[in-house]
């Protein structure tokens, strides 16, 4: 674990594969606090005389390398960073519009909880929310509307957030717009989590065809992904496979796995455990006459 202190109130931590986690330093207190605005917690933290070691009561840092901070602008009075801990402290029982203006410094932990309210139909969002998030929060796997998801990446790509486009891509999927999915991942990877990276490869060159097409019959031929739950799909039909809105469900070890095809015939995970996993037709695989919609439904 690396902490990485960029100006005397701002840096963050970081886990090797894993995303760095931003945070800011709360030094108003009698001890003080490291920010965690991902997690939104405030963690007292005991720095050395010299200034070599800081201890959290869990990991102790050692200093590896020092350079000169940069200048940091002075908070602005009524900021979350002027605030500290109380802001973060008081993020649970926020109004929205609190939520939006801090999640606006770079609070991940505020974006999310405003994605949440949004997937919970609140009706105090300031223009965010409307009768469609309404609708979705009865459904956890409904879309929210087109204006939510285009805030919410917008924030996304502005924060750079690891945490928060995790939770937005998933959005992205659900709507099954899977190139603005990729792209919040893409924010993830570029992080520092080499899941995130490994996950979106397959998908970056597919350009134009980073796009989901509805099927009309259940594929025929043999589908493989590198690496995935299922190793090896034959497409020709039977009880286990069915066509339902446009989608492949396969039934799998008690689960039923979810993919959709892309705009050049390959298949595209949409489930937990298939997601962004992409199938690619075997060549030479025997063809065969797949059943119809409805046909084969377990």
């Amino acid at each position: 674990m690396a902490l990485v202190l960029t100006t005397p109130g701002t840096g963050y931590r970081q886990l090797d594969g894993q995303e760095r986690e931003p945070l800011w330093i709360d030094r108003g207190a009698a001890q003080p606090r490291l920010l965690l605005l991902d997690d939104g917690v405030a963690q007292s933290v005991h720095i050395s005389a010299d200034g070599r070691t800081v201890d959290d009561g869990v990991v102790n840092y050692t200093l590896h390398t020092a350079q000169a901070c940069a200048a940091a602008p002075t908070p602005a009075p009524g900021s979350c960073q002027a605030a500290g801990s109380a802001c973060l402290a008081h993020l649970p029982d926020a109004s929205t519009a609190q939520l939006q203006r801090t999640c606006d410094e770079g609070v991940g932990a505020a974006c999310s909880a405003l994605l949440q309210r949004m997937r919970d139909g609140a009706r105090d969002a300031g223009g965010l929310v409307d009768d469609g998030l309404q609708r979705a929060a009865t459904d956890d796997t409904a879309a929210l509307p087109a204006t939510a998801r285009g805030w919410l990446q917008q924030h996304c790509l502005q924060q750079r957030g690891g945490r928060f486009c995790t939770q937005v891509a998933e959005q992205q999927l659900i709507a099954l717009d899977p190139a603005l999915a990729v792209q919040a991942l893409q924010v993830v990877c570029d992080a520092g989590r080499a899941s995130a990276c490994e996950r979106i490869a397959p998908l970056r060159g597919l350009g134009a065809d980073l796009r989901l097409v509805p099927l009309r019959q259940v594929p025929c031929g043999r589908y493989q992904t590198d690496g995935g739950v299922i190793d090896l799909l034959d497409g020709s039909g039977g009880s286990q496979a069915r066509l339902h809105d446009g989608a492949l469900h396969l039934q799998q070890d008690g689960e039923t796995l979810v993919l959709r095809q892309l705009g050049n015939g390959d298949l595209l995970g949409m489930d937990t455990r298939t997601g962004y996993q992409r199938y690619q037709r075997v060549p030479g695989t025997a063809q065969c006459t797949p059943p119809r919609e409805g046909r084969g439904s377990p």
